[in-house]
């Protein structure tokens, strides 16, 4: 019974990625074909695996630490319907005017448009996440050496432990620099709706995987896509673990860049967070506006590690 157990805890730790983000694209793309409008068709799969998720991490948790709330549900709650909704929405139409009068200028200049729009659709989509991860992978690297970005970004790691619904835990500012990232040049691109449809969906589904509290195993995935394996030491307390492994949803720039990190003689670390600022506001109106009161709370953390080392 134990071996059958085991057996089928490995299955599941190496198949639900996979199928789940797979099921999803492959629904999607069956949605639009049978004449959905792609910016309807990914909301059922990408809901889906939000529930789907809040179930499995209740009975097969990564870590069974990291199912206890730390007073962060709510907190998490609020930045899905801010930034995880509201802010997404909010901006959509003014990423793809931007990127359409771009995008028109562009292939009026060069006589043509550039997307290779006759390609199958998976083929699209995968040069979209390899374009668009290009850009986000550099304004998350930035993020972390920016002092201005920081202070937006810093609410991301501030989360005390890792599951499902802190995938969303940015600030709209954050979520808006690095929505732009991305999406405004696969627009100026060319790339239609469906391919963007299909790149959120992506984005959704694997940022929802990466922060999970499942027993998640990639294997040679890991070369490819920035799942949680590989997040986890991003949210290392530890500067030059978390120093790594930027890209949103794949991890080809890391490996180019050289800021992969995935060793292999050692667990991620159980505790995460901000190793520097252990004042950081946790509460969820403190957070939003932790980036314009930044000076005030850097000296709370200084005084805090003060008197930490005091004691």
């Amino acid at each position: 019974m134990a071996e059958r157990l085991s057996f089928a805890r490995a299955a599941f730790a190496w198949t639900i990625f996979p199928s789940v983000l797979g099921g999803a694209v492959g629904f999607t793309i069956w949605q639009m074909g049978r004449g959905v409008d792609p910016a309807i068709a990914f909301v059922g799969p990408t809901v889906a695996a939000y529930f789907l998720l809040m179930g499995l991490e209740r009975w097969l948790p990564f870590r069974h630490s990291w199912r206890r709330s730390r007073s962060d549900v709510s907190v998490d709650l609020g930045h899905l319907v801010v930034s995880g909704v509201l802010t997404v929405e909010l901006l959509r139409p003014l990423m793809l005017a931007l990127g359409i009068a771009v995008g028109g200028w562009l292939s009026a200049a060069l006589g043509g448009g550039l997307w290779p729009g006759d390609w199958p659709l998976v083929a699209q989509l995968v040069l979209a996440l390899l374009v668009g991860e290009f850009f986000m992978y550099w304004v998350h690297r930035l993020a972390h050496s920016w002092d201005f970005l920081w202070r937006f970004h810093a609410l991301h790691h501030s989360a005390p432990r890792l599951y499902f619904l802190n995938a969303v835990r940015f600030h709209p500012i954050d979520l808006a620099i690095s929505g732009y990232a991305p999406f405004v040049p696969l627009v100026i691109l060319g790339a239609d709706a469906r391919i963007l449809a299909l790149f959120v969906l992506v984005s959704a589904v694997h940022g929802l995987f990466q922060h999970t509290n499942l027993p998640i195993r990639c294997g040679p995935l890991n070369w490819f896509f920035s799942m949680a394996e590989l997040h986890r030491w991003h949210h290392s307390r530890v500067l030059e673990e978390a120093n790594s492994n930027f890209g949103q949803n794949l991890i080809v720039w890391d490996i180019i860049y050289g800021t992969r990190f995935l060793p292999k003689d050692r667990e991620p670390p159980a505790e995460i967070g901000i190793t520097d600022m252990p004042a950081f506001p946790m509460s969820y109106l403190a957070q939003l506006a932790s980036p314009f009161t930044w000076s005030r709370i850097k000296r709370e953390n200084e005084a805090a590690r003060a008197t930490s080392r005091a004691a």
